[in-house]
């Protein structure tokens, strides 16, 4: 989980009336993250942390296409970089519909412009539309994207289990301050990819230096 991932999770938890339980589906960090956890944000609440392996921060091992739990069970679902990884997203977020109960939470995020990840498999990328379809089974949701207009990096999702009006980004102060002002200290734009000076300046050496590496090869190979 990133940075604005987790800046994401503090603004639903602060500004939103989330309630326990909640379910966490995709709960094992990738490696390097252990310290980035929504559950640490919830405090006290009874907060159950699920994922198809065992690992830290998994307190059942479960397939998000067919979860264990009662129907209605929790008040709160998080899945934060996870659709990407499951192989049926739809039939995913109906499995988290299913176990929330009439008035619950459904908080969601995934990428679009972002490398491929294996965790343990990477199958799918999302557009904004492609959020809005899979919270369509929610009575009431909302979808932010962050990044360049037609090739976001981030895609941001909550769905209600009911009505729930205002339920717009304006609530959410520190993700829509990302979306708002994203590329204002990256001014150097090449199509949807940006880059800040520093940074287009170490993309311009790292790639001249791979392409000196190369025609050295090539010429060892040429002498030989």
């Amino acid at each position: 989980m990133r940075p604005v991932v987790l800046d994401f999770a503090r603004d639903v938890v602060e500004n939103l009336p989330l309630r326990g339980p909640v379910l966490e589906v995709g709960s094992r960090p990738a490696a390097g993250q252990e310290h980035l956890l929504v559950r640490p944000l919830f405090g006290d609440v009874e907060y159950v942390g699920c994922d198809i392996q065992e690992g830290p921060n998994v307190d059942r091992v479960e397939d998000v296409h067919r979860l264990s739990f009662a129907d209605g069970s929790f008040n709160t679902v998080i899945a934060l970089e996870v659709l990407e990884h499951v192989a049926d997203p739809l039939r995913a977020v109906e499995e988290m519909h299913r176990v929330l109960a009439p008035g619950g939470f459904c908080v969601i995020s995934s990428v679009m412009f972002f490398p491929v990840h294996e965790h343990p498999w990477d199958y799918w990328r999302f557009t904004p539309e492609g959020f809005d379809l899979v919270l369509r089974p929610f009575a009431t949701r909302m979808v932010a994207a962050l990044g360049f207009d037609v090739l976001p990096e981030d895609v941001f999702g909550i769905g209600v289990k009911g009505p729930f009006p205002g339920l717009e980004l304006s609530r959410l102060p520190r993700t829509d301050h990302a979306v708002r002002t994203w590329g204002e200290r990256m001014p150097i734009g090449l199509g949807p990819i940006r880059f800040t000076v520093g940074g287009l300046w170490k993309f311009t050496a790292r790639e001249t230096a791979a392409v000196a590496r190369r025609r050295m090869r090539e010429q060892v190979k040429r002498r030989r």
